[in-house]
């Protein structure tokens, strides 16, 4: 499946009125993932994959309410994050540092 229709499927789209919009979604969302990657970097690992699609969702989710911090609506509030990738940070950090982490060791000489 691909990233469109993965993100339709999660938010329960079944046509095709809103690709257009969730494509632009998707791409900004790829775009802003590869720039927090290492410079490097050229193309998203398929590892991340999933955070491209949350993400995604967060935001179509969001349409109507962008650069807010937070909304009420009839009584229920949502509180949003400034950076939709903060979660995935951590995850981020650990697997560009272990793929370039060195084991430590040492040398006698004679």
């Amino acid at each position: 499946m691909t990233t469109l229709a993965d993100v339709k499927k999660r938010i329960g789209l079944k046509d095709e009125k809103q690709d257009e919009q969730l494509e632009e979604i998707i791409k900004s969302c790829e775009s802003q993932l590869l720039s927090m990657l290492p410079i490097e970097v050229e193309q998203i690992p398929e590892r991340f994959s999933y955070m491209i699609k949350e993400v995604a969702v967060k935001r179509y989710n969001r349409i109507g309410a962008e650069g807010m911090t937070s909304e009420a609506v009839d009584g229920r509030s949502n509180a949003y994050e400034l950076n939709d990738f903060k979660e995935y940070e951590a995850i981020i950090d650990n697997y560009f540092n272990a793929r370039t982490r060195t084991k430590k060791g040492r040398a006698v000489f004679f």
